[in-house]
């Protein structure tokens, strides 16, 4: 005897295979599946360029995978910023000016390439109690380093593996620093870094959204970092292109977040509820289609 549909059930029956867009309901396209193999930028940048449909929300309970059935997929995808690259301002250095006052400083918090990529976006994965993948933790770095230098955090954007990796702070400029972040539910930092100075800081719990860094002598600098319970994290480099490596098949929810936008940083797109979206990890690579982001979902309020 079949089951009765609830109304949301009825609402939404059938729409699995498909996608909203402008134009209405559209087939969804399923990511491409190649076999393992290296690609240069160019090849990558002219394969996921050629699909720029958007990728739906999938429905249901995304699926926990039992380890004796575990595979492993790499899923790959181009961010493209849909409008003219912004000018980046030139921020307000006031502080230690014998130093920072001789660096072109400007405004990191919407980096858009010559061809439209957006970098620094971090893409995640949101399913929780997945299996990981043992290369991964066998290979894992002991730390992750931010630098002091030129006035400014290097790198803008971190992610770090939270029980199994250190935080590494130094200071390359020849004035003091200070660095300042306060996770949710965990100790809030405050380290002074003299010349020459380093410290290193670890992580008591995991958090759902980047952490921001912050440093108290000079107000124009900034950064973000996502402690994390597993590797699956990405960050889009300077061509928008991102990856997450050795991920366990099946179908997978991810969350999209970016300093700028207003919304605690995830990106609501018609195509992602929340900023999140869901796709079915096979093994080898899986490519995504080219996402297009609107300039209204980065303008300041």
């Amino acid at each position: 005897m079949s089951r009765k549909l609830s109304a949301r059930e009825e609402a939404t029956r059938g729409l699995s295979r498909f996608s909203r867009s402008e134009k209405g309901i559209v087939p969804l396209r399923a990511p491409e599946i190649v076999p393992e193999r290296v690609l240069s930028r160019r090849r990558f940048v002219r394969r996921t360029g050629a699909a720029t449909v958007g990728l739906a929300a999938g429905w249901g309970t995304p699926t926990i995978l039992p380890a004796a059935s575990t595979q492993w997929g790499d899923l790959v995808g181009r961010l493209v910023y849909d409008g003219p690259a912004p000018e980046r301002k030139r921020l307000k250095v006031d502080k230690d000016l014998e130093c920072c006052g001789k660096f072109d400083i400007r405004d990191e918090s919407l980096m858009v390439g010559e061809d439209g990529g957006l970098a620094n976006v971090f893409l995640y994965l949101r399913t929780r109690a997945v299996d990981v993948c043992p290369e991964l933790e066998e290979t894992v770095e002991k730390q992750v380093k931010l630098d002091n230098r030129d006035c400014i955090f290097m790198p803008h954007c971190m992610t770090i593996w939270y029980d199994k990796q250190e935080f590494y702070i130094i200071n390359s400029d020849p004035v003091p620093q200070n660095v300042d972040f306060a996770p949710l539910g965990d100790l809030h930092a405050n380290i002074v870094l003299p010349v020459d100075g380093d410290a290193t800081w670890t992580f008591k719990r995991a958090q759902r959204m980047p952490v921001p860094i912050a440093c108290n002598y000079h107000p124009w600098e900034s950064a973000y970092i996502l402690p994390f319970a597993n590797p699956y994290v990405a960050i889009s480099g300077p061509d928008g292109t991102f990856k997450i490596p050795k991920l366990p098949v099946g179908q997978l929810e991810f969350q999209v977040w970016h300093e700028r936008h207003q919304q605690l940083g995830y990106l609501p797109v018609p195509q992602w509820f929340r900023g999140r979206f869901r796709v079915t990890i096979k093994p080898g690579t899986n490519y995504l289609p080219t996402f297009k982001l609107a300039p209204s979902l980065f303008e300041r309020k």
